[in-house]
């Protein structure tokens, strides 16, 4: 019987430590996923609608909608994947305190304030990225062109880099 008791409580104190360990990784990922939506899923939904009602405005209507049902049906899906990843990434990278920290990071007005500002497609911070970007990716564009070109061949004329959409 005593041998019986012993097993048991073996049994129980070597258990325990995985179960608080699960809990500990379930709330880790809880929390993370709490921080993927209330950033970067945030952000992405923003600039997803800017950039589907952009694509979507010379539509018909009839098309548009059609186009509309289709693309946010394949958002979700994309949004349902990077939300898992990305909560289980961060859930095994850092701690819960560290996860509760950065929560508390992005709560703050100040910051979110400032996210707002950058996350807005008619701001003129977002303006200035923009235009910027562009011009960076049209010289990476140029010196590849130029890297493919055949010897003695002239050297590709540097374009006006393109403004960004408005």
């Amino acid at each position: 019987m005593n041998r019986l008791i012993a097993t048991l409580c073996l049994g129980v104190a070597l258990t325990a430590p995985l179960a608080a360990r699960a809990d500990d990784q379930s709330d880790r990922v809880a929390e993370a996923t709490k921080l993927v939506n209330k950033t970067l899923i945030k952000n992405l939904q923003t600039g997803f609608n800017v950039a589907l009602e952009k694509t979507t405005a010379a539509m018909p209507e009839a098309r548009a909608d059609s186009v509309r049902k289709e693309l946010n049906a394949e958002f979700e899906k994309q949004r349902a994947l990077m939300v898992e990843g990305l909560s289980k990434e961060y859930a095994q990278k850092f701690s819960l305190a560290e996860l509760k920290h950065l929560d508390e990071i992005y709560s703050d007005p100040v910051y979110e304030k400032f996210q707002t500002m950058n996350a807005d497609p008619n701001s003129s911070v977002t303006a200035i990225s923009q235009n910027s970007v562009t011009k960076l990716l049209n010289m990476l564009a140029v010196a590849s062109a130029t890297d493919n070109q055949p010897p003695g061949a002239p050297p590709v004329p540097m374009p006006a880099p393109t403004p960004a959409p408005k």
